[in-house]
C-alpha cells in the first residue's frame, strides 16, 4: 500500500544483521520523539576466521552463527530487556542481509500519454505490478537464480517522478509522464528457511522483516546527505565489499566482490607468519598501516602488494555501475569504526583510479556513533560493535520510501 500512515510512536524490536562472515543481534527501543534509538542489548557471533574453501562452507558457518546468536538473544537478550523495562515486548525482528547472501535489483517503469491524466492509487499499483513482473521475468530467465535458489523477500518503490520531477505525494496530481523506480530484494532460499524455522521456535509472536543491507544503507543515507542526488555507497564487511550506485536520489544498481577485511587478514597472515587474529588486528589500529613499519622489507613489500590487489578489485567494482556513467564523486563508506581510517585510504585510492579525480568521502559509522552514543549514554550496552548502528537507525527511522512490502 502507498503512503500508509499507521505507525506506533514507541516500539521494541530486534535487528539481526547477517553479514558475509558474522551475525549480529541487538534489541532496539525506538521512540519517534528522539533522533536516535536506544540499544538495549547486542551480541555478534563470528564465523571462524580461517581459510574458506567454498561459498557453501562460508554459508554453513554463517548459518551456525545465526543459530547461536538467536539462542543468546532468547536467553541473555530477553533478560536484558526485562531489566530495561519489564513490560516491554519484542514486536518485530528486522533481518538485514549483506552480500553475497542478498541482492538488490532496481527496475524503472514509465507511463506516458499525449494529454494530461490524473495520478490515482490504482495507476501507481499498476506500475508497481509492472515493475515486479519485469523483475520476475528477469529472474525466471537467469540460470544463477535456479542454481542458487533465490527468492524475493522485500519490495519497495523508491522514487516517483512526475513530468521529470521527483515528488513525494503524486496522488491526484496531473501529468503527462509518470515514472516509478522499484527495487526487489532477493536472497538464498535456504537462508530464508533457516530464519523462518529459528524464529518460529524462538520468537513466534514477532513479525519478520527481511531486506538487503544495501537497501537499508540507501534509505538512511538520505538523512546524512539529503541534498546530494548522486552518491556511491560502499559497505565493507568481513568477506565482501559491496557498492550501490545512487543516481537522482534512487538506488539504481548494486554489486559486490567477495573480498573483505577477513580476506585481507588471511593473506597478510600468510605472508608475515602472524596468527590470523593478529593480522586482523593490524587492520583496526588507530593509525592506518602503522603495523607495516615493524615488518621486514620483504614482508612489507608483500603486504603492499596485497593492499594493491584489493585496491584493484575495488577499482574494477567501481567500473561496474550498471550504466555508461562513472561512479559518483561523492562516496558514503560504511565499515567498522576501528578500521575506517585504513579502508578510507584504500577506497579513496580505488575511487581516484575510477573517476580520475579526488572523491568526496563521508564515513557513515563515525557520524552515527557520535549521535547514538549521546542518545545511549545511560544504557548498559557499549558500542564495541559499531556495524550495528546503521541497521538500528533504519529500524528507528523507518525510511521506507513510498511503499515497502515484506514477503
Amino acid at each position: 500500500m502507498f503512503f500508509s500512515s499507521q505507525r506506533e510512536s514507541e516500539r521494541y524490536g530486534v535487528i539481526v544483521d547477517i553479514g558475509s562472515g558474522s551475525v549480529l543481534a541487538a534489541i532496539i527501543h525506538s521512540d519517534e520523539s528522539k533522533a536516535t534509538p536506544t540499544i538495549v542489548w547486542s551480541h555478534r557471533e563470528h564465523a571462524p576466521l580461517k581459510t574458506i574453501a567454498s561459498v557453501e562452507e562460508s554459508a554453513k558457518a554463517v548459518m551456525t552463527a545465526l543459530m547461536q546468536v538467536l539462542m543468546l538473544l532468547d536467553s541473555e537478550g530477553r533478560r536484558a530487556l526485562k531489566e530495561y523495562k519489564s513490560s516491554a515486548k519484542i514486536g518485530e525482528i528486522q533481518y538485514c542481509i549483506s552480500a553475497p547472501w542478498a541482492y538488490t535489483i532496481t527496475k524503472t517503469i514509465s507511463y506516458t500519454e499525449d494529454t494530461e491524466f490524473e495520478i490515482t492509487s490504482e495507476l501507481l499499483e499498476e506500475l508497481e505490478m509492472a515493475a515486479e513482473q519485469k523483475t520476475n521475468v528477469e529472474l525466471s530467465q537467469s540460470d544463477s537464480v535456479s542454481q542458487l535458489g533465490l527468492s524475493i523477500v522485500a519490495r519497495t518503490t523508491m522514487d516517483l517522478s512526475v513530468n521529470g520531477y521527483q515528488i513525494k505525494d503524486p496522488l491526484h496530481k496531473k501529468a503527462t509522464t509518470l515514472a516509478l523506480a522499484h527495487a526487489s530484494v532477493i536472497t538464498q532460499q535456504y537462508l530464508i528457511n533457516e530464519i523462518d524455522e529459528l524464529q518460529s521456535k524462538l520468537f513466534p509472536e514477532a513479525s519478520s522483516k527481511k531486506l538487503s543491507y544495501m537497501l537499508a544503507l540507501y534509505c538512511i543515507s538520505q538523512d546524512f546527505i539529503p541534498k546530494i542526488e548522486d552518491v556511491c555507497l560502499v559497505d565493507i564487511t568481513y568477506e565482501a565489499t559491496e557498492i550501490g550506485i545512487v543516481r537522482d536520489k534512487t538506488l539504481r544498481y548494486s554489486t559486490h566482490t567477495p573480498y573483505g577485511s577477513f580476506s585481507l587478514a588471511r593473506e597478510i597472515a600468510h605472508v608475515t607468519g602472524a596468527p590470523v587474529h593478529e593480522a586482523f588486528g593490524y587492520l583496526h589500529e588507530e593509525t592506518a598501516f602503522a603495523f607495516m613499519e615493524t615488518l621486514p622489507v620483504k614482508h612489507k613489500e608483500e603486504v603492499e602488494q596485497i593492499f594493491e590487489a584489493y585496491i584493484e578489485r575495488v577499482t574494477a567494482l567501481f567500473h561496474e555501475t550498471g550504466d555508461a556513467l562513472s561512479i559518483p564523486k561523492r562516496l558514503l563508506v560504511h565499515t567498522y569504526a576501528q578500521s575506517e581510517s585504513l579502508f578510507c585510504e584504500l577506497i579513496e585510492k580505488a575511487a581516484k583510479r575510477a573517476v580520475k579525480s579526488n572523491p568526496i568521502i563521508t564515513l557513515l559509522t563515525s557520524k552515527l556513533l557520535a549521535e547514538i552514543t549521546i542518545a545511549n549514554k545511560d544504557a548498559s550496552c557499549h558500542f564495541n560493535d559499531t556495524a550495528m548502528l546503521s541497521s538500528a537507525q533504519f529500524f528507528h527511522k523507518r525510511n521506507h520510501c513510498h511503499s515497502f512490502e515484506y514477503l
